[in-house]
C-alpha cells in the first residue's frame, strides 16, 4: 500500500513539474511573440488564460498550494526586516539640526577609590595618634622601641603616641614620666578616676584617628600601623580594625588551623648548661638554636580550666602549673603529627575558652611566632578575603566579640557613643556597638601583633618568653642609643 502511495507520489511531482514548465515555456513564446507586433502583456494574457483553463483540477490546486506558500514566506521577511528598522531607529540617538546623530552619553565617574597597599602613603587631612593604656612597665620597655619606630619623625604613622595611665603606682608613674621626656611626640595623659571609659573620655577628639595599642603588646610588624589604618579608610563603614592578634582567643584557634602554629612543650628541668648563648641567655630568640624536645615520659602537658578568671595562679603543685621559672619551650620531632599532643590541640573558637585562659596556649602561640619570624613566614597568619591588587587580607568577625588590644577607630565614633553601657569597653567597641550601629568590626590579618598575656594566663611570665621579645627587639628594632635595659634577675 505504502508502494502505491510512493509510486502515485513520485508521478504527481513529474507531471506537476511538466505542468510549470509548460506554462513557464507558453509565457516566455507568448511574450516573444508580443514584443514582435507591440501587445506583449496582452498576448500572454491571453495565452495564460488558455492554458489555465487547460489544466487539471488537481494541478491547479497545487499550483495555488505552492503560490501560497512563497507568499507566505515573502510576507514574513518583510515584517522581519520592518520589525529591525522600528527597533534600530528607537535605540539611534535623534539626529541634530544638521542630521548628525550627538554622541552618547558620557560614562559616570568611577566612585573614589583607594589605592592598593603598596601605594598607600600617609593621609596628610587627619591625625593618627597612637592610644596607649599604661600600667606595665615591663612590657612597656619593649613597646617603646616599636612606638618610636612608627612615629612619623622616622617616616611612619604615628603622629603622636598619648600614654593614658591607667595605675595609681607611683614607681610606675616615675617610668612613665622618664619615657615621656625621651621624645616629644610622647605625651601624658590623665583623669580623675581610673577606668577604660574615662581613659576614652579624656584621651580622643573626633577629627583624629587612633591605634589604640595595649601595654603589653610585645611585637608588631613593620607595616602593621599602616595596615590598620588603611583599611579603616578603605571600609568607612567599619566602626574599627583590629590587627591579627597572636594570643587571642578569638584568633589562635584559626592560627592553629591555618598552619602558623608549631609543635612545642615545654623543658621540665633547667638545662645542663647556664652560659649564655644562641638557645639561651639575653640574646637568645631564634627558635632554631633551641634543642628537640627529648623528656622522659609522655609526650605531653596538660592544661586548666577550672582556674578563676581574676588573675590566680597556679599553684606550684598543680601538673598544669610552670615546671619552674625561666623554662623554655622546645621544638617537637616529627612535629606535624605531634602537634596534636600539645596544648594548642585543646584551641577553640571561645572567647572565654582555652585560648583565653590557659597560659600553656599562650606560650606555645609566642614560640611558634618567634619560629615565623625568624623563618620570614608570617604569610601563614594571613587569611580572609583580600584585592588582587592589595596586601589585604579582611575577616568580617560578624559581631561576635573580639580583643581590641591592637586596633583603628575614629575619635568621633568613640565620642559619639559615649558613655558606654558597660564598664567593658572591649566588649562595647566589639559587640555592644557594632550591633546598635550596624557597623562590622573587621581584621586587617595582614597586620601581625602580639599579645603578650591575659589576667588568666600570668605564668607565661615564669617562660623566657619576655627575655626572647626583648632579645628580638634589641637586634631587630631597637636603635642603638634606645636598647632595653636587661633587668638584674632576668636572663
Amino acid at each position: 500500500m505504502s508502494r502505491d502511495r510512493d509510486a502515485s507520489s513520485s508521478t504527481d511531482s513529474r507531471e506537476l513539474g511538466e505542468l510549470l514548465r509548460s506554462t513557464s515555456f507558453e509565457i516566455d513564446d507568448a511574450e516573444a511573440a508580443g514584443q514582435r507586433h507591440g501587445y506583449t502583456n496582452g498576448l500572454a494574457s491571453r495565452k495564460s488564460k488558455q492554458s489555465w483553463r487547460q489544466t487539471p483540477p488537481w494541478r491547479k490546486r497545487s499550483c495555488i498550494w505552492i503560490g501560497a506558500a512563497v507568499a507566505v514566506v515573502l510576507m514574513l521577511g518583510s515584517l522581519i526586516v520592518l520589525q529591525k528598522s522600528n527597533i534600530v531607529e528607537q535605540i539611534r540617538p535623534a539626529p541634530d539640526d544638521d542630521g548628525i546623530p550627538p554622541p552618547p552619553p558620557p560614562l559616570p565617574p568611577p566612585p573614589p577609590t583607594v589605592p592598593p597597599m603598596e601605594e598607600f602613603k600617609k593621609p596628610v587631612d587627619f591625625k593618627i595618634i597612637g592610644l596607649i593604656f599604661f600600667g606595665r612597665p615591663t612590657t612597656i620597655a619593649i613597646l617603646d622601641c616599636y612606638l618610636k619606630k612608627n612615629l612619623v619623625t622616622n617616616g611612619g604613622f604615628l603622629d603622636e603616641v598619648l600614654f593614658a595611665v591607667n595605675t595609681d603606682n607611683k614607681a610606675d608613674i616615675k617610668y612613665l614620666d622618664q619615657l615621656i621626656k625621651t621624645n616629644k611626640l610622647y605625651k601624658k595623659i590623665t583623669y580623675p578616676v581610673l577606668g577604660y571609659k574615662e581613659a576614652w573620655e579624656h584621651s580622643v577628639v573626633p577629627e583624629h584617628m587612633y591605634i589604640k595599642i595595649d601595654d603589653d603588646m610585645v611585637f608588631f610588624d613593620d607595616n602593621a600601623v599602616a595596615n590598620v589604618v588603611y583599611s579603616k579608610v578603605k571600609h568607612p563603614d567599619s566602626l574599627l580594625v583590629v590587627a591579627n592578634l597572636v594570643n587571642s582567643p578569638e584568633t589562635g584557634w584559626l592560627h592553629y588551623h591555618f598552619g602558623a602554629i608549631h609543635s612545642y612543650l615545654p623543658e621540665t628541668k633547667p638545662p645542663s648548661d647556664h652560659s649564655d648563648g644562641a638557645a639561651l641567655g639575653p640574646k637568645a630568640w631564634r627558635a632554631s638554636a633551641l634543642p628537640m624536645w627529648n623528656e622522659e615520659g609522655e609526650m605531653h602537658f596538660p592544661i586548666t580550666m577550672d582556674k578563676p578568671d581574676g588573675g590566680e595562679v597556679l599553684e606550684a603543685d598543680n601538673p598544669a602549673a610552670p615546671p619552674f621559672k625561666g623554662h623554655r619551650w622546645l621544638p617537637l620531632p616529627d612535629p606535624k603529627k605531634n602537634i596534636y599532643k600539645t596544648p594548642m590541640s585543646k584551641s577553640e573558637y571561645n572567647p572565654y575558652g582555652p585560648d583565653w585562659k590557659s597560659w600553656a596556649l599562650a606560650a606555645q602561640v609566642h614560640y611558634s611566632l618567634l619560629e615565623n619570624i625568624e623563618k620570614n613566614q608570617l604569610h601563614l597568619y594571613h587569611y580572609g578575603t583580600s584585592s588582587p591588587s592589595s596586601s589585604e587580607g579582611i575577616w568580617d568577625t560578624g559581631f561576635g566579640r573580639m580583643n581590641i588590644n591592637f586596633m583603628a577607630i575614629w575619635g568621633k565614633d568613640v565620642l559619639d557613643n559615649l558613655p558606654f553601657d558597660s564598664d567593658d569597653d572591649e566588649h562595647e567597641l566589639s559587640v555592644g556597638l557594632p550591633v546598635k550601629l550596624n557597623r562590622p568590626v573587621l581584621v586587617n590579618t595582614h597586620a601581625i601583633a602580639a599579645h603578650f598575656s591575659f589576667r588568666t594566663q600570668h605564668e607565661v611570665y615564669d617562660t623566657d618568653l619576655m627575655d626572647r621579645y626583648r632579645a628580638y627587639a634589641n637586634e631587630m628594632v631597637c636603635t642603638k642609643d634606645n636598647q632595653i635595659k636587661i633587668p638584674k634577675k632576668g636572663r
